[in-house]
């Protein structure tokens, strides 16, 4: 209960405190702020007339950029895909086809080849 009273205590202090600290920051501050939006007005516009064509050139750049190189990215994607496709799945077929047709004799020549009386071009 002891920490309860001091705890309200000095709530009842920082309340005391703050809120006219608050009406002073308050009375100052807000013509202050007034002043500086007000030369900040010229500064503004010359920003607004030079600098959001600027700001359009280069967000237009960077979109063109972006583009580019996500289609270029996924172009270099497909390619390495079917060269992955090449290497990995159709090369070890070929190269068991190529070894079952060498194993059972239809390898380096063909059925014309090796028997040519019965190709029908005599």
């Amino acid at each position: 209960m002891r920490t309860l009273m001091k705890l309200l205590f000095w709530g009842v202090i920082a309340l005391v405190l703050a809120v006219p600290a608050g009406i002073v920051l308050l009375a100052i501050g807000l013509p202050l702020l007034g002043v500086l939006a007000m030369l900040a007005l010229p500064v503004l516009l010359v920003l607004a007339v030079v600098g959001l064509p600027i700001l359009l050139v280069v967000v237009l750049g960077g979109a063109v950029f972006g583009i580019v190189f996500g289609l270029l990215g996924a172009g270099l994607g497909i390619a390495i895909l079917v060269a992955k496709v090449a290497f990995f799945v159709l090369l070890p077929i070929v190269a068991v086809v190529w070894l079952v047709r060498r194993m059972f004799g239809r390898g380096a020549r063909s059925a014309a080849e090796a028997a040519p009386e019965m190709s029908g071009f005599e």
